[in-house]
């Protein structure tokens, strides 16, 4: 319920640009965090712990603005970092972004776009020879994956704290898992990469990426019960659980009443 609270004030806010100026400050001093260093068994790699701040973004923003906030945050740190940066790190931004617009997508209801987009850089890894060869590589990508939709089907019409923090963990492990696939898909494509370098980290990017998830879900998590709190007191709050109970009540009844009329034309 309290989701769908926030995902209507989400969509009749007006987004002014103060708004994203700050994501836009935000995110881009986030990028100047320690990173997390050798995490992925790759001596010298560097994980970034910014993407959490992608995810947050799209929460806030949506899938539109909060894709923009993160692209020219990412963005002015890489041209600010790197005086002549590669192609890989000139991507990077929009590896960031993607993960706003999955999270900005489930937020506003849209998790089957979500779903599909995902579905698609999981498809893309096995387009990679890399891939081919590493077929079980994006095995937590796909765990995941069906776990959301489990998830989506059975319980998205759950109400509950739980449910709001389970909801939330997904959707901010798949936007990060997006952005590492993406990235990963990149390199095996601009860099001559061994496959034993993938191979080694399959059980350890699991670990890294459900710590940064549960970093970002948190923060937003804490966020919307603050909103909860501050509403439950609130006329037009009250209305809505009314509405919302309505709806479910009419809905009970037209289910009994089909079930009624099938009984009674057998």
């Amino acid at each position: 319920m309290i989701i769908d609270i926030y995902n209507h004030l989400i969509k009749k806010r007006n987004l002014t640009l103060m708004y994203l100026l700050s994501a836009i400050v935000a995110t881009y001093f986030a990028s100047w965090l320690p990173d997390f260093e050798n995490l992925i068994g790759i001596e010298g790699a560097r994980i970034s712990s910014v993407v959490s701040f992608g995810a947050l973004n799209g929460f806030l923003l949506g899938p539109f603005w909060g894709a923009i906030a993160s692209l020219a945050g990412i963005m002015a740190h890489v041209i600010i970092r790197h005086q002549s940066p590669d192609m890989f790190h000139i991507l990077t931004p929009f590896f960031v972004a993607m993960a706003s617009v999955v999270t900005g997508l489930c937020i506003t209801k849209r998790e089957k776009a979500a779903m599909i987009l995902f579905s698609i850089l999981i498809l893309g890894w096995y387009i990679t020879p890399i891939g081919r060869e590493l077929l079980y590589w994006p095995w937590f990508h796909i765990l995941v994956l069906g776990g959301f939709i489990l998830f989506h089907h059975k319980y998205r019409s759950r109400t509950g704290n739980i449910y709001t923090f389970a909801f939330l963990l997904f959707t901010t492990l798949i936007a990060i898992l997006a952005d590492h696939l993406a990235g990963s898909i990149t390199a095996a494509i601009l860099f001559d990469l061994p496959p034993q370098m993938f191979a080694s980290v399959v059980t350890i990017y699991p670990i890294e990426r459900i710590t940064l998830a549960f970093a970002a879900a948190a923060i937003v998590y804490l966020l919307i019960i603050a909103l909860q709190t501050t509403l439950m007191e609130s006329e037009t709050f009250q209305d809505k659980v009314e509405e919302k109970k309505m709806d479910e009540l009419f809905s009970y009844v037209d289910d009994v009443k089909d079930i009624i009329d099938k009984e009674n034309s057998k």
